[in-house]
């Protein structure tokens, strides 16, 4: 996670509010949500943690983040959020 914030914030250097959607139904998550504010912490930026496990709560998340003004989001890896990337 600490090397997914960095190239993050090389790609997006002026977001300072970070996003992380995950499904905290999957055994994984809290541990990347534990990496994931230790590596936000230490290069400085805010995180905020979206959790969202049913389909009608992705486009919630996703309003919250334009609520939040995030600027940029790191997407967890699990099979129910990959099922439901558009093309």
């Amino acid at each position: 996670m600490a090397k997914r914030l960095e190239l993050l914030s090389e790609l997006v250097p002026q977001a300072r509010v970070i996003a992380v959607l995950v499904n905290p139904s999957t055994p994984i998550a809290e541990g990347y949500i534990r990496n994931a504010q230790g590596a936000a912490s230490a290069k400085g930026v805010r995180l905020h943690v979206l959790k969202t496990s049913a389909e009608s709560e992705i486009d919630a998340a996703f309003a919250t983040l334009v609520q939040l003004h995030i600027g940029a989001v790191i997407v967890v890896a699990d099979p129910f959020l990959d099922g439901r990337r558009s093309s």
